[in-house]
């Protein structure tokens, strides 16, 4: 069997149960008509991430699991040998659990916080797969990127949002191997046969999210970030797909074309790149105005001249009760840690019976100061 056509089905414990690997089901939804296609890639790709076997997929759509089986590898057929559209009763079902998750999507949302940096990342991400393009997105660490992009593939996971993260990739082998997991492809096959298999998963319809690429960086090989750089690119090129990019700004100024060590590395990519969103070193003003308005907490209103900056917001409210605390956490821990001490704050703010104010998230603060002091022996 040669590695364009291998189709040795995943590790059924790996994949959690099914035997349905995702370049043999993506191969076999092709084979579906067109207003077939998208309902059941959706549906593979939420059985995956609730964990479904075989079994309990084919048992929610009520179909037997040879039938089910039969319509994800595109051999429904009748008598004849000719293509059936997948059962009635099985693609009703899947309608109505994705309305059901989509309303669940909504929820979920309510909880999260539309930011400047958030909105500026998700403008991106559709740009992107509206051109079928490749975008870039670098910043610090700790400003919402992660959160932003993982929101972004909730939210519009119809099947054609593939997130991966490239932490702890260190050789080409590891690229292919991270893509396999996130397609529901076993990565325990040889690097020569897992390619094609998940070259063959990917298509012009997918966004494809690469997180952490500055991990690349760390190749243990010399000239391993090339060949990882190289594969990313092949995946784009072959497949057709749209692609973000997003790293740290220590990734940027590695593979800066006048400064960085190896200056040609990310040429052809960075060239293929439409949009490259440099976001500031800290978080913004905005993005804290945000989270604490979701907080029920005052904040000053954005300027109507000048700059919306942490310089700006001490020279015109230096009397600003949650001032200090707030740039503090902007500049030293981020996104992750503001929201920390809101809900800790919220905490204090509960046992004393009333709202949160700024002086319950100073207090919040103070405790994580306390635990990281210095102590005496």
């Amino acid at each position: 069997m040669s590695e364009e056509t291998n189709n040795t089905p995943a590790a059924g414990a790996e994949w959690d149960g099914t035997n349905l690997a995702g370049d043999i089901v993506a191969a076999g939804i092709r084979k579906n008509r067109p207003e077939f296609q998208e309902d059941l890639l959706w549906w593979y790709r939420y059985a995956g991430e609730k964990n479904l076997s075989q079994a309990e997929a084919a048992r929610d759509l009520g179909i037997d699991g040879g039938t089910y089986s039969k319509v994800l590898r595109g051999e429904y057929k009748n008598a004849e040998g000719l293509l059936l559209p997948p059962p009635a009763k099985m693609l009703s079902r899947i309608r109505v659990v994705r309305e059901q998750e989509r309303a669940n999507a909504e929820k979920r949302s309510e909880g999260r916080v539309m930011t400047a940096t958030v909105g500026e990342i998700h403008a991106v991400c559709k740009k992107c797969w509206n051109d079928g393009t490749i975008g870039f997105v670098f910043g610090e660490s700790h400003v919402g990127k992660t959160e932003a992009l993982t929101w972004f593939r909730d939210e519009n996971n119809h099947g054609a949002t593939i997130y991966v993260d490239l932490q702890g990739v260190a050789g080409v082998q590891d690229i292919y191997r991270t893509f396999a997991r996130a397609l529901r492809i076993s990565p325990n096959v040889a690097p020569v046969k897992l390619r094609p298999r998940v070259l063959n998963t990917i298509d012009r319809r997918n966004l494809v999210i690469v997180d952490e690429f500055h991990h690349i960086t760390y190749a243990y090989q010399k000239g391993g970030a090339v060949k990882m750089v190289n594969a990313l690119k092949e995946i784009k090129d072959r497949t057709g797909c749209a692609m973000v990019i997003c790293s740290t700004n220590v990734g940027r100024e590695e593979f800066d074309e006048k400064t960085g060590q190896e200056a040609k590395l990310l040429k052809q990519l960075w060239r293929r790149g439409t949009i490259k969103l440099q976001l500031p070193d800290a978080l913004r003003v905005g993005d804290v105005r945000a989270f604490a308005h979701a907080y029920s907490l005052p904040f000053p209103d954005a300027p109507e001249t000048g700059d919306d900056t942490w310089k700006n917001l001490r020279a015109r409210h230096a009397d600003f009760a949650g001032l200090a605390v707030c740039e503090r956490i902007a500049y030293e821990s981020g996104v992750k840690h503001l929201v920390s001490v809101f809900q800790d704050g919220n905490i204090i703010a509960g046992k004393k019976r009333r709202e949160l104010r700024w002086e319950d998230v100073i207090a919040a603060q103070g405790k994580y100061d306390a635990l990281s002091a210095k102590k005496n022996v």
